[in-house]
């Protein structure tokens, strides 16, 4: 049948870079929807089943985070933490209500423990602390991966993960 993706953060870095990308070599049978916080407050539940049930996604490319440099990361590492785990907490929770066929989010390299060895690799994220400067937005972004487990654990949800390294290099 139709595939109906719909990608949260659809107008920041990776969303725009994936909306060309999808653009330019469209696939019929395949419908997208590229929200901005405009759409929906991902941190709101009421919020987020409106954009599910207007969108009814089968796909969900979860791409929305709160984000900020160094500085607010080390000022606001409370509202980091909380703002990210409930667009996480939402998103995951209404693809699995609304019997989304896979959900693919994106993780960050500072999930990765701060004290490490190199080369590191995807096994390695819950191997120690991450560095305390984004701690708060760190363990929110790790907690994507424990919980892309429990779904499919307790519900045989398809979640994945991916992790984007060297974006700028």
């Amino acid at each position: 049948g139709p595939k109906i993706f719909m990608v949260t953060g659809g107008t920041g870095l990776y969303g725009q870079a994936l909306a060309k990308v999808v653009g330019d070599a469209p696939v019929e049978g395949e419908t997208w929807h590229f929200l901005s916080s405009k759409d929906a407050d991902l941190r709101d539940m009421a919020e987020t089943k409106a954009v599910f049930e207007r969108v009814k996604p089968t796909h969900v490319i979860h791409l929305a985070a709160f984000v900020g440099g160094l500085f607010k990361n080390l000022k606001y590492k409370v509202e980091f933490y909380r703002y990210n785990t409930l667009m996480n907490d939402n998103v995951m929770e209404c693809c699995r209500e609304y019997k989304v066929d896979k959900l693919v989010s994106c993780l960050s390299t500072c999930i990765f423990p701060d004290k490490t060895t190199y080369p590191i690799d995807e096994t390695m994220v819950h191997n120690g602390a991450p560095h305390l400067s984004n701690e708060g937005y760190a363990y929110s972004k790790r907690m994507i991966d424990v919980m892309n487990r429990c779904y499919r654990d307790e519900y045989g949800c398809n979640f994945t993960a991916v992790i984007p390294t060297n974006v700028y290099g």
